[in-house]
């Protein structure tokens, strides 16, 4: 006798696609057919996903389907289409959500449950299909592009990709004592020389603000159209080659937009909530050494109680790499901060082989001891003058930001900042202050970075270096001269580097025509 579509999900019994139960036996077959349609504004993907369902058997199903989404997405809407119906998703606790899915199953009621796995696999229940019923899910996210190289990189995983799981089996659903939950992101496996079934079209659309150099796909055959020939910044129009019959597989669509100077786009859109616009510096391809902005760098490490061991270990791994990775017209020094704040040196180094090993000497006898009196090392950097003229100073903060006068310091900070001087955070250890840390990148017109204490520091410092070594306009001030009141953001701006656009964003009330 089968048993009630419910006990699926009771059962967790969670493979991939759509089932029936059979002598306790459930049979699995694919989707029917995946839609997606991509956005991409500037930097900004906004990607609709619709997941096409069918029931070809005589009972009612439960539809269970594994899928990725790109780890960074913002998931914020999901609808059904059932038949002539369009029911909205709600989001809610994940328990609730369970509770009320569930109370749905039972009583034999259609309903549709949304969950996340991990930060780039969702579960996608439907309960109760009615025999040869179709339903259409659709999602909606928004996710950032990755930019490297002067080239933008958009990114659609297809596949739910095998993993190992470790660890002693505690039911026959797959799950593990190691892994508890590994039905839940283990999909059926297809044979590869079979096709997939999961029938998918894929339609992206660039609108970039400038001319799109080249544009093309290392995992997928794709056509490109463009839509606006007589504009001189172009809307394309990518899709899937015909020809390509087995895209099981993460598409990944590459388009360069940098060229042998640095450029600057306007893009505008309006709303009921008002007129937004965004300004993108692109930086070019290259730079010679005199167009870099040369930096005065003053590295400040946390070696109060708090960083005795793996963080102070590595706090001290990553400054080596900082140190070693400066620009030749860089200087720098080293504070430490706990009960009192000491420093490598009163005035700053030249970046001299002799100066660098110095300072590797200075990081590897430090102790991690006493409190975190950070506002000392603040005052100190605070006390220092402006940055000198065509010189910009980099303050790099590594601290696990455990302190309790968090608004004292930012205030001190939002007063006295001086101009030319940047901040830029590091967060080590096992759960940082964020606020504290986040918000004095913010104030100091810099950024944030969170580092995990199972992170390679090779990685982390190569993404600092990359992202905030070689200014190449600095000191930028935005006013807004036109009608209405501007909201703009970030506000203070920071600076343009040579590996990443600067993308200044802002929204002007009331809502009256806009123009360019």
């Amino acid at each position: 006798m089968p048993m009630p579509t419910h006990a699926l999900l009771c059962s967790k019994q969670l493979l991939g696609g759509l089932y029936v139960n059979e002598e306790e036996q459930h049979s699995v077959f694919p989707l029917k057919h995946t839609d997606v349609y991509a956005k991409i504004t500037g930097h900004l993907s906004r990607v609709e996903v619709t997941q096409t369902f069918e029931n070809p058997f005589s009972q009612p199903l439960e539809a269970v389907y594994i899928f990725p989404l790109p780890d960074e997405a913002a998931v914020d809407q999901m609808e059904i289409k059932l038949s002539d119906r369009i029911i909205e998703g709600n989001i809610k606790k994940r328990e609730d959500a369970q509770t009320i899915y569930e109370q749905a199953c039972s009583q034999g009621r259609s309903a549709g449950l949304l969950e996340q796995e991990r930060d780039n696999i969702f579960t996608q229940s439907l309960a109760h299909i009615k025999p040869g019923e179709q339903i259409e899910v659709t999602l909606r996210y928004t996710d950032q592009l990755q930019f490297q190289g002067g080239n933008y990189e958009f990114v659609f995983p297809m596949v739910v990709g095998p993993r190992f799981i470790p660890g002693t089996p505690i039911d026959e659903s797959g799950d593990t004592d190691f892994v508890p939950d590994a039905s839940r992101i283990t999909p059926p496996l297809i044979p590869p020389d079979i096709r997939s079934g999961h029938d998918i079209g894929v339609t992206v659309e660039i609108d970039a603000g400038v001319a799109i150099t080249e544009i093309y796909s290392t995992s997928h055959q794709i056509n490109i159209e463009q839509l606006n020939i007589e504009q001189q910044g172009a809307i394309l129009r990518v899709k899937l080659s015909q020809e390509d019959t087995i895209p099981n597989k993460d598409l990944i669509l590459r388009y360069g937009i940098a060229k042998e100077q640095t450029q600057t786009t306007l893009l505008t859109h309006s709303d009921q909530r008002g007129n937004h616009f965004a300004v993108y510096l692109i930086p070019a391809l290259d730079y010679s050494t005199d167009e870099i902005v040369p930096k005065d760098v003053v590295f400040v490490i946390d070696t109060s109680g708090s960083q005795m061991g793996d963080p102070l270990l590595k706090s001290q791994e990553l400054m080596r790499r900082f140190i070693n990775g400066l620009n030749p017209k860089d200087t720098f020094t080293i504070i430490d901060v706990s009960d009192t704040a000491t420093q490598l040196s009163a005035k700053p180094l030249s970046n001299t082989p002799q100066n660098c090993r110095k300072a590797i000497n200075y990081i590897n006898q430090l102790k991690a001891n006493g409190g975190t009196y950070l506002l000392k090392g603040i005052r100190n950097l605070l006390n220092l003058p402006a940055a000198p003229e065509g010189r910009l100073r980099s303050i790099v903060l590594l601290s696990d930001g455990y302190i309790s006068n968090e608004n004292q310091v930012l205030a001190e900070v939002q007063q006295q900042l001086k101009p030319g001087n940047r901040i830029y955070s590091f967060g080590v250890g096992s759960s940082p202050n964020r606020f504290l840390l986040n918000r004095l990148a913010e104030i100091g017109r810099g950024i944030a970075r969170i580092v995990r204490q199972d992170e390679p520091t090779e990685a982390v410092a190569e993404q600092f270096l990359r992202q905030i070594n070689n200014p190449v306009l600095t000191n930028i001030h935005v006013t807004w001269e036109g009608l209405g009141e501007a909201i703009i953001y970030p506000n203070p701006t920071p600076d343009l580097f040579t590996q990443q656009p600067l993308v200044i964003c802002g929204r002007i009330s009331p809502i009256q025509e806009f123009q360019a």
